[in-house]
């Protein structure tokens, strides 16, 4: 096997107009191009992904197609439910308790780590705003890292996503545009990274609501720009899900016929509903993350179920005062 080995990292540009020509240019590009190197997880036979530094830029991403037809695994329950996992945090509380050794759950949240510097980004946000009438200042960031939690020996898994640096520029109407760039330290790029990019791109998209109803100007969504030093195809999986076969079929696909709305059985609010009818069910003790023939059995009528009004904005939390201890 042609192991690529000359031990230097391959830095992989790509552009695109939409999040699923972006998947279907990245797979393509990874697999021609990128380094091979051992797939550390897997013991008792060698695997070997496919691996760059790529940075993706998408000119258009909530355009649709946002969904490419082999680029997502999830169903769109799922797919909604990590949308508010990572810009509602609504499974926060479903984090590890460091004290239970036996506790198999997560060990952090995206949305725990960046939902409380939102607010003084808005601040200053508002600030440079009344002082300049100027929203190009480049201190609008989150941070994700936690040195005592993710570079410790027992933190076997600390997190993929590193940060997000909110970028407004002007274009030569004068109008602004919100573009937003994200780093991450290691990402599956065939079963995770458009389910990424769904919840990433949906905070930019509130973020650019939330700034433009404070303001009272328009704000566009511009860019998202996706930087990974470790973008990656396992090996596994072309023993396991015959991708070396879709990845050929991929090649000979015209762009028009890559992708697919990211919702297409389901309304949002549909699927909204259905997970406020799960949380309810959990709160009250009749089971975690139910499915919807037995949220039925119970009685919840899902065609009418309310779900919180922040769901369809941003989140509550973003209205409140910054508050430090938060941090």
């Amino acid at each position: 096997m042609d192991k690529r080995g000359d031990g230097i990292l391959r830095s992989i540009p790509i552009e695109a107009d939409t999040l699923a020509e972006a998947w279907h240019e990245a797979m393509l590009a990874c697999y021609e191009n990128g380094v091979r190197t051992l797939d550390p997880q897997y013991q008792g036979k060698e695997f070997y992904s496919y691996d760059g530094d790529i940075n993706i830029n998408v000119r258009n991403p909530l355009q649709e197609p946002m969904r490419h037809r082999y680029g997502v695994i999830d169903v769109e329950l799922g797919m909604m439910q990590y949308i508010l996992e990572f810009t509602h945090g609504i499974h926060n509380h479903w984090k590890r308790n460091p004290d239970d050794p036996n506790d198999t759950r997560w060990g952090y949240t995206y949305n725990e780590r960046f939902a409380s510097q939102i607010p003084f980004h808005l601040k200053r946000i508002e600030q440079d705003w009344e002082k300049r009438k100027d929203l190009s200042s480049r201190k609008y960031f989150i941070d994700i890292g936690r040195p005592r939690e993710d570079a410790i020996l027992e933190q076997t898994d600390p997190p993929c996503f590193r940060g997000g640096h909110f970028r407004f520029l002007k274009d030569d109407k004068g109008e602004w545009w919100l573009n937003y760039i994200t780093t991450w330290r290691s990402r599956d790029l065939a079963k995770a990274w458009l389910e990424n990019c769904f919840g990433q791109t949906k905070l930019q998209k509130l973020l650019a609501d939330k700034v433009s109803d404070m303001l009272e100007i328009p704000i566009h969504v511009g860019a998202y720009i996706d930087k990974n030093s470790s973008l990656h195809i396992y090996g596994r999986y072309f023993e396991d899900d015959h991708l070396g076969g879709i990845l050929e079929e991929m090649k000979k696909m015209p762009l028009e016929n890559i992708g697919m709305p990211i919702f297409m059985m389901n309304s949002e609010s549909e699927l909204k509903r259905v997970i406020a009818a799960q949380t309810d069910a959990e709160d009250k003790g009749l089971g975690k993350n139910l499915n919807e023939d037995a949220l039925k059995k119970l009685g919840y009528n899902l065609e009418n179920f309310p779900y919180p009004k922040d769901w369809d904005s941003w989140p509550k939390e973003w209205d409140l005062e910054p508050d430090k201890s938060s941090l």
